[in-house]
This record gives C-alpha cells, structure tokens and sequence, in this order.
C-alpha cells in the first residue's frame, strides 16, 4: 500500500537547522527516485514553504505531482504564512480533507 507523507517542518529533525534542510531536501530527493512513489504528499505548518517558489525541493515535488502524486498544502497555513500567492505544486487543501486522509485507511508517515 502506498504511502502518504505528511511534512509539518521544512526541516527534518531538530538540532542543526542547516543540516535540517539538507536531511528534507535529500529526503524528498529519494522519494522522488524511489521505485514506489508515496500515494500523497500533505504540507502543513512551515512544510508548506517546500510547495512554494524557491523551494530547493521544487523540482522534485513537482516531479512525483507528474507522476500521480497528490499534492496538497495546508491552505490556513500559507494565509498564516503570506504564501497563498506563491504556492507553486500541488493543491490548497483544508483541515476537513487532511483529518480524512489521517482517518482513513492510508499509512500515514509523519516528517517532523
């Protein structure tokens, strides 16, 4: 069964923020490579910056969204964040969507 991510930083980990970025970025990089690709893709909090221009994981996310990925971005999140105009892939999407994914039947892998 394929998988939904759900980023809620757009830093893996905590510690170094530097490292942080770099640990996502890779991350995103892989998935985008792997032989199975994650069923959806969800961005919350500062997660949504990786959906937004000058993301260094653009390209990549973009890449799985061509390839079938669902793509959705917390949309009170980039309002919060100032982002709503420069989201980039993907789709805005809502709490009522999001707590359905996370109830529902689908593996849910959270990238904190």
């Amino acid at each position: 069964m394929a998988k939904t991510f759900w980023f809620t930083t757009e830093a893996l980990g905590t510690g170094d923020e530097e490292l942080g970025r770099l640990l996502m970025r890779n991350l995103i990089y892989a998935l985008a490579r792997g032989e199975t690709k994650p069923a959806r893709l969800m961005f919350m909090n500062g997660g949504v910056r990786l959906t937004c221009e000058g993301s260094p994981a653009l390209d990549d996310i973009k890449a799985m969204a061509e390839a079938g990925v669902i793509v959705k971005s917390c949309g009170t999140c980039l309002d919060y964040l100032g982002l709503k105009d420069s989201l980039a892939v993907g789709e805005i999407g809502d709490m009522a969507g999001s707590a359905a994914v996370l109830s529902g039947d689908a593996d849910v892998v959270t990238v904190a």
